[in-house]
C-alpha cells in the first residue's frame, strides 16, 4: 500500500515537514517516540534543545536518524544552521519527511517561518503539513498567564493539540481549560483524552485528519466539526465476524445520533467466510475493499472510531 508521503512527493508537493511544538515538560519526546515508529517511508528529526547539550534525541527510535541543534533556539539565534541543516538532510537523506521538535521556549509560528525561508530563500523542496502542539493541561494556567503571547503562540498556530498530564486535574477543570484552549484556537482539532493509549492506527488517523498547514493558509482550515467539539477515540480489538452487508449497514448507522458524532471509522474485519475486509467511513463516504491475504497477511482484525461526545457503549455493541 502506498503511504500519503511517497504519493505527495510523486505529485511535486516535496519533502514533507511537521513540527511538533510544547512548552518545557509537555511531552514532545513521549509523543514523538509513539508516533514516529508508525510513520512509513525514510524520516529525519531534527531535535533543538536551548541549552548547551542534547538530551533527547538519544530518545529517540534507534531506526530514526536525529540531527541535534543546541545551545540556541532555531527561531533565532540558530536559524541559519536549521536551515543549513534542513538543506543537508534534503540532500543527504532525501527523506519523506523531517520531524521537527522545537525548543520548548520557541514560537512555532517562528519555526513556520524559518521552513518557509529554507523552501523560498534556499530552495529546498519541502512542505509544511502538521503543526502539533502538545499542551500540559495542568500548568495551561501559570503558562498562559506568565508568559503570554509568547506561549500561546504554540497553541494559536498548531493544527492538532494534544493534552498530557491529564491525570492532575478534576473533570470540571479539565472543562474549564479546554475552553481556554478553544478561545485561543477556535479552529485547530483538540483531543480531549489520553492519547499515550491510543491505538496506534487511531493515533495515525488523528494526525492524519488535521488539515495541512499550507494548504490551510491558501483555502481555510477546512474540519468536519463545530468550533466547540473535543475529539476522543475507541478502538476495539477482536471484532466479531461480520458479514459486508451486515459490515454496511453498521457503517450507515454510525450517522445516528445515539452513537455520538462519528467523524472517521476504519479498521480490519474478518467475514463470516473468513474473507479480510478493510473498511473506511467517513459521513459522506463509505467504503469497503476485501483484502488480499495471500501474502500471509494475519492483522488482527480491529475497528478504531473517532469524533466527539462518542457513545463508547453502543459503538463497541455494534463490532462485538
Amino acid at each position: 500500500m502506498q503511504c500519503r508521503n511517497e504519493k505527495d512527493k510523486k505529485d511535486g508537493n516535496g519533502m514533507e515537514i511537521q513540527i511538533v511544538s510544547g512548552f518545557l515538560g509537555a511531552g514532545k519526546t513521549t509523543f514523538l517516540n509513539q508516533y514516529l515508529p508508525l510513520l512509513e517511508g525514510r524520516t529525519v528529526v531534527i531535535e533543538n534543545e536551548f541549552g548547551d547539550i542534547g538530551l533527547d534525541g538519544g530518545m529517540m527510535p534507534e531506526d530514526v536518524p536525529v540531527k541535534e541543534l543546541y545551545s540556541g533556539c532555531i527561531c533565532c539565534s540558530l536559524a541559519i544552521d536549521f536551515r543549513k541543516g534542513i538543506r543537508e538532510i534534503a540532500e543527504t537523506f532525501r527523506p519523506d519527511r523531517i520531524v521537527i521538535e522545537p525548543s520548548g521556549v520557541g514560537r512555532l509560528s517562528d519555526i513556520v517561518n524559518a521552513c518557509m525561508q529554507a523552501k523560498e530563500k534556499d530552495g529546498v523542496d519541502l512542505t509544511i503539513t502538521k503543526l502539533i502542539t502538545v499542551v500540559d493541561l495542568a500548568g495551561l494556567e501559570e503558562y498562559a498567564d506568565g508568559f503570554g503571547a509568547f506561549y500561546q503562540d504554540q497553541i494559536r498556530n498548531a493544527g492538532l493539540l494534544l493534552l498530557s498530564h491529564l491525570e492532575t486535574v478534576s473533570l470540571k477543570e479539565k472543562k474549564c481549560l479546554i475552553e481556554r484552549i478553544r478561545q485561543m484556537n477556535p479552529k485547530a482539532i483538540i483531543y480531549g483524552e489520553d492519547w499515550r493509549v491510543m491505538h496506534p492506527d487511531a493515533l495515525l488517523e488523528l494526525v492524519e485528519m488535521t488539515g495541512d498547514h499550507e494548504r490551510n493558509r491558501k483555502v481555510g482550515m477546512i474540519l468536519p466539526r463545530s468550533e466547540k467539539q473535543v475529539f476522543s477515540s475507541i478502538s476495539i480489538q477482536g471484532t466479531r465476524a461480520i458479514s459486508e452487508s451486515d459490515l454496511m449497514r453498521i457503517l450507515r448507522e454510525l450517522k445516528a445520533e445515539r452513537y455520538g458524532k462519528v467523524i472517521r471509522a476504519k479498521g480490519i474485519i474478518e467475514d463470516t467466510d473468513g474473507r479480510r475486509m478493510h473498511f473506511d467511513y467517513t459521513p459522506s463516504a463509505v467504503s469497503i475493499k476485501e483484502m488480499d491475504t495471500a501474502a500471509g497477511d494475519k492483522k488482527d482484525t480491529v475497528a478504531v472510531v473517532i469524533g466527539c461526545e462518542l457513545k463508547e457503549q453502543a459503538i463497541r455493541t455494534l463490532f462485538l
